[in-house]
């Protein structure tokens, strides 16, 4: 039976609706009933011929797409703002790790700026103190043949050789700047220690073609010849400075052993330099023996004898100067050595930059020595 004022269809059959919800049918919105697209499009033309045009098409499509619990049927708003939350914290921590980027980029450079900047100054204070150098050792006097062609051909191996030091050091500087590894650093080190090996053997060269000249320090700067003990650096005073250093950075095993390595130069030094002494003193008494006799007694003959005899018992004495500075050359060297087995590779590193900066630090102060205003 047809409810009063409504015509019965076709379609209405074609739904299987019970015509007690057909009067309802304004609120299918909140049935809680999912919808297809062509049930609405068939629901909107039905309600328009029944209800006379109470509700439109565009009121029904927006109550048939709603799904079950009222909600669009899009993603969660929960999920989109999760997203969105993730993808703003990875770019502020891209944000972040860009600006440190940035940060070590630029101090690394201001870094190898400074070092450029000091090595620029030290290759000048170098050039002028090795030009002081040079004008010295070309206005001495008392140097005959093959003696001035060796020292001078030392003076200018010996100064470039400082420049290759002072090229060794600035990658030690920067590698220790950069954080390098151990592996990497230890090579530098072992270059290093090499190119000072080298100096050893020249020195050994020029002893044997000079001697006075190489004990002299007069291929030196004159403040290094004020701290100069038989051609050279004193080792134990050059330990104090690398100790004074790097002590903090050192182990109770490593403590020992530097003292123990300060011990032993002492007493090596001490021997050294009573022999030394010991030597000038029998020099001096043997030249004062080769004096030519006096008196009425005393013939040319036995003075001339006397004389050559004496001279050579002195050139004998004078070869062992030689000795002297080879054992001396070689206490420095061994040093070295113990000095870098001691150590860790980045402590050694550490330790020859000091001993570069110091001897630097010498020649520098020479130099401003030498161009002070005298008036």
């Amino acid at each position: 039976m047809a409810l009063p004022g409504v015509a019965t269809t076709a379609d209405d059959a074609r739904f299987c609706m019970p015509w007690a919800a057909a009067a309802h049918f304004e609120n299918w919105g909140d049935s809680g009933i999912v919808v297809t697209s062509p049930l609405a499009e068939t629901a909107s033309t039905d309600v328009d011929d029944v209800s006379g045009g109470n509700h439109n098409d565009a009121q029904m499509g927006g109550a048939i797409t709603q799904s079950v619990d009222g909600h669009d049927n899009s993603l969660p708003v929960c999920k989109v703002e999760s997203r969105d939350h993730k993808a703003q914290r990875r770019l502020a921590q891209n944000r972040e790790a860009a600006r440190k980027s940035r940060m070590r980029k630029k101090a690394y450079i201001v870094e190898l700026e400074n070092s450029r900047s000091k090595l620029a100054h030290l290759e000048q204070e170098l050039q002028r103190a090795r030009q002081q150098g040079m004008f010295i050792a070309s206005g001495r006097s008392g140097d005959h043949g093959g003696s001035t062609g060796g020292s001078l051909a030392f003076d200018l191996e010996y100064a470039r050789w400082l420049d290759e030091h002072q090229h060794h050091m600035n990658d030690l500087r920067v590698a220790l700047s950069a954080q390098i590894g151990d592996d990497d650093l230890g090579v530098l080190v072992d270059g290093v220690m090499l190119h000072y090996d080298e100096m050893f053997r020249l020195k050994g060269v020029a002893t044997r073609t000079d001697v006075f000249h190489v004990l002299s320090g007069m291929w030196m700067s004159p403040a290094e010849r004020f701290f100069m003990w038989l051609g050279g650096f004193r080792s134990s005073e050059l330990l104090k400075v690398v100790a004074r250093q790097v002590e903090p950075q050192l182990t109770e095993q490593q403590l020992v052993g530097i003292c123990s390595l300060q011990q032993s130069l002492q007493q090596a030094e001490d021997a050294l330099s009573q022999g030394m002494e010991a030597l000038q003193q029998a020099l001096g008494d043997t030249l004062a023996a080769a004096a030519p006799a006096l008196g009425p007694s005393a013939s040319a003959a036995d003075s001339v004898t006397n004389y050559m005899g004496q001279m050579a018992v002195a050139m004998s004495k004078l070869a062992t100067v030689e000795n002297f500075l080879r054992q001396a050359d070689l206490l420095r060297q061994q040093t070295l050595k113990q000095v870098h087995r001691i150590l860790t590779t980045r402590q050694a590193a550490r330790a020859l930059l000091v001993v570069s900066d110091y001897f630097s630090r010498l020649r520098a102060l020479s130099s401003l020595w030498l161009t002070r205003p005298t008036d």
